[in-house]
């Protein structure tokens, strides 16, 4: 069990690093990469196991324009 928990942005930063780590070494090395990114961040085994394995998806810039509210309409009834 975690006493202190990580920031999110700390365990995006500690799984970029360990996600390059991961690919690249051995069956025995993934086994104690992947023991520690668990004691470290607190995720479950198989999730952490699925984040490392993932492919990032990219992201896409929104157009900067909203919805206008309907609090408008219904304002001037």
């Amino acid at each position: 069990m975690m006493m202190k928990s990580m920031s999110l942005a700390a365990r995006r930063e500690l799984q970029a690093i360990i996600k390059q780590k991961y690919h690249n070494a051995s069956w025995a090395e993934r086994s104690k990469l992947l023991d520690g990114f668990v004691a470290a961040t607190g995720y479950e085994r198989k999730y952490a196991i699925q984040l490392l394995n993932s492919v990032e998806m990219p992201v896409f810039q929104r157009s900067g324009q909203h919805p206008k509210s309907m609090t408008n309409k219904y304002d001037k009834l």
